[in-house]
């Protein structure tokens, strides 16, 4: 019988693969903005992403010999910076590797990529919790419906798309909501195939994509498009003096061939795998560069000095929290 040996190659795509499906928060918000390449050579490890101009249609009346006037594009920067090293390391002692662990991926990788998934999920949290809101809605406790009509309508009002719009809500507000008559619940039971994004979605309500997470605080939701926030995680290049190691990109559509190379940047990480004999231990690391930015839009998009501010999010909390 052959022998079959574990490839960097397919641990790698297996580390980008779990990490994918490991991920909630971060896969609700903007994680192909930036395309990870150009942050080479970048001043300060900062990329400033563009805004696309908005522009307004004019109307003149048939016959009337009204002249056209023509608008200039206004555009706006939003600067990406990565500033964060995800990262968990392993120490594989020769003893463990040949007499302890049976299944590296269960016991080594799972547990480091899972781990690095909670870091990421924490900046992408603190990303949204963080940012600067005009007002904080106040959750009507008896119909928490009415106060997410009330996001609804300012996102509306602010001409945000309507798709790809999410709810996240700490622990007290999922409570809020799972007893109310108005929410439509999401049924997981009896799915193939079930990951942690999926399984967080509990339902639909006012148009929003609900889902819940432990990384806000339970009083506390936030009503979003998902390019109201930006996170850029870029997979460090596989050092020359490593003995293995991988690096591996993938957006949606490519975690579901568990990590085959995507075409735009998305959430990327790194495995590597070295020796020291000196101390007889292998060392395991799964790492990613992180960083994020907030997407404030002009008041005036016609004014290249105008002031910005964030209309694709809104902050809501239970009354009095």
């Amino acid at each position: 019988m052959d022998n079959t040996f574990l490839k960097p190659s397919v641990i790698a795509r297996t580390a980008i693969g779990l990490l994918f499906r490991e991920l909630v928060v971060a896969r609700t918000i903007w994680t192909d903005a930036v395309d990870p390449g150009e942050f080479a050579g970048a001043l300060n490890d900062t990329v400033n992403m563009r805004v696309p101009a908005r522009r307004t249609a004019r109307t003149r009346t048939l016959r009337g010999g009204t002249p056209i006037t023509n608008d200039e594009s206004v555009e706006f920067a939003v600067p990406v910076k990565l500033g964060t090293d995800v990262y968990n390391g392993a120490p594989i002692t020769d003893e463990e590797l040949t007499l302890d662990i049976s299944n590296f991926g269960l016991q080594i990788l799972l547990p480091q990529i899972q781990s690095v998934a909670e870091g990421i999920e924490d900046i992408a949290a603190s990303a949204i919790t963080g940012a600067t809101y005009d007002e904080v809605l106040d959750i009507d406790d008896a119909d928490p419906y009415l106060t997410l009509v009330d996001a609804r309508k300012k996102l509306n009002d602010s001409n945000v798309p309507k798709a790809s719009r999410s709810l996240l809500v700490g622990s007290a507000v999922e409570a809020l909501l799972l007893k109310s008559d108005r929410f439509v619940k999401v049924d997981n039971a009896g799915a193939a195939a079930v990951d942690a994004f999926t399984e967080a979605q509990i339902g639909r309500i006012a148009g929003f994509n609900v889902f819940q997470a432990n990384a806000i605080p339970e009083d506390e939701a936030y009503a979003y498009h998902r390019t109201a926030y930006v996170l850029a995680a870029r997979a460090p290049r596989v050092p020359q003096g490593v003995s293995s190691g991988e690096t591996r990109t993938v957006d949606e559509a490519g975690a579901v061939q568990m990590g085959a190379a995507a075409s735009f940047g998305g959430v990327g990480c790194r495995w590597i795998m070295d020796y020291d004999y000196t101390t007889t231990t292998d060392r395991s690391l799964v790492n990613s560069w992180v960083g994020t930015a907030v997407v404030e839009d002009a008041d005036d998009p016609t004014d290249p000095d105008s002031t910005t501010s964030l209309v694709r999010g809104v902050k809501l909390a239970v009354s009095g929290s």
